[in-house]
């Protein structure tokens, strides 16, 4: 089997780190924290509600918390909470304007993978709305969005929408100057591993959720959410430590779920490694409960355990990633059940010009598919300026 966190070398702040956002209860040790990288690093993962509902439990029960630090987390704390809650009425009333077009807006992650993963949408620090849409209602969806007053965030005005739309990338909008921005996607996290039969499993597994202000969302299930989360894992090698800790309470909380279901999804949509890998990671850096379904499958993938357990490595090391498209890249490669997979990776990875690629060399529609041959120039011109970077003390990291 694959080792557990106590056998990964790792410094007392991201000690402290992964005892705030286990599913089971842990005691907080502290007396040798470094407040400023402690908080670099929780800043870093998008930890910061949980971190501070832990520092206050463990400060409650008597542990030396410094109490400016303690106030530091709880205003965050309450900041992150104030924004979740203006996004999900954003989100709610969204869904029923589109609901009237005869549009479906799902979402993955934001809000809705709060409630099911923490039973509270003030618990998940997220930047932005997710939305699932169907290819043929996306644009649809857009045009009711700008309607709203939202704007395309990165595809230019002469863009051929129809053109953009084939390649099922996604599309970002916001209102200007208001948080959160929206990614419509007409496919599960990205256009490079999932195909859009991805977004029929979402929408056929919706269900409305109560998120306790008064209101609800419709959302996908826990086991559609758990799906999503490791997929955007696979697709960006595991960057963050929030998406660990939603695995770990997703697969805590739900423990009726129809995990076995789950599992014959993930292997007809081509995801089965991804989720394994997500499931393996959670289980050495929180040891949270595992259904016994994936228990038993890790145990005979080799190469999951490999991936997971490399994932794991770098997340307790405390690394900062600088954006390392070519590792990223490497990892979902990796995580690919077959080679059909693997080249509708490449294919779409090195060829299917995105939003940056069209906007770095205007060209005229006639000769659009030259795109195909400038993206990899301007792919490698991109890896050739990025390095990795670690976080070091003080409070804005390094």
């Amino acid at each position: 089997m694959i080792p557990s966190v106590a056998a990964l070398p790792r410094s007392p702040e991201m000690a402290l780190l992964l005892c705030c956002i286990s599913p089971l209860p842990t005691p907080a040790e502290v007396a040798a924290v470094d407040w400023p990288r402690f908080q670099a690093v929780v800043t870093h993962h998008h930890l910061l509600p949980l971190v501070y509902r832990c520092l206050k439990s463990a400060a409650d029960n008597g542990a030396a918390v410094p109490p400016e630090w303690l106030a530091f987390f709880k205003q965050q704390a309450y900041d992150i909470a104030a924004f979740n809650l203006r996004a999900t009425g954003i989100l709610r009333r969204l869904q029923r304007l589109a609901r009237e077009r005869g549009v479906a807006l799902i979402p993955v992650k934001g809000p809705a993978l709060a409630m099911w993963a923490y039973a509270s949408t003030s618990l998940r620090q997220f930047e932005d709305l997710d939305l699932v849409v169907r290819p043929a209602e996306l644009l649809v969806a857009v045009e009711l969005l700008e309607q709203e007053g939202y704007q395309l965030r990165e595809l230019s005005p002469r863009t051929d929408r129809q053109r953009y739309l084939r390649s099922r990338q996604d599309w970002s909008l916001q209102r200007p100057a208001e948080a959160p921005h929206l990614d419509l996607k007409p496919v599960l996290i990205s256009h490079t591993l999932c195909g859009p039969e991805s977004a029929d499993y979402l929408l056929e597994t919706s269900r409305r959720i109560d998120t306790g202000d008064d209101g609800d969302l419709e959302s996908p299930g826990p086991e559609a959410m758990l799906l999503a989360v490791c997929v955007d894992g696979a697709n960006e090698s595991w960057p963050k430590l929030s998406a660990v800790a939603d695995v770990a309470a997703l697969l805590a909380n739900h423990s009726n779920a129809d995990w076995t279901g789950l599992v014959a999804e993930a292997k007809r949509l081509g995801q089965w490694r991804s989720l394994l890998v997500g499931v393996a990671l959670a289980d050495i850096l929180l040891s949270g409960p595992m259904p016994s379904v994936f228990a038993e499958a890790i145990d005979r993938d080799a190469t999951a355990q490999r991936l997971a357990l490399a994932a794991a490595r770098l997340l307790a090391a405390g690394r900062l990633p600088r954006d390392e498209g070519v590792q990223a890249a490497r990892f979902a490669w990796k995580t690919r059940d077959d080679w059909r997979g693997r080249l509708r990776l490449l294919r779409r990875l090195l060829f299917i010009p995105g939003a940056a690629d069209l906007d770095w060399v205007a060209l005229p529609s006639a000769l659009y598919p030259l795109y195909a041959g400038l993206r990899p120039c301007r792919l490698a011109w991109d890896a050739v300026r990025r390095r990795p970077r670690r976080i070091c003390s003080g409070a804005g990291g390094a």
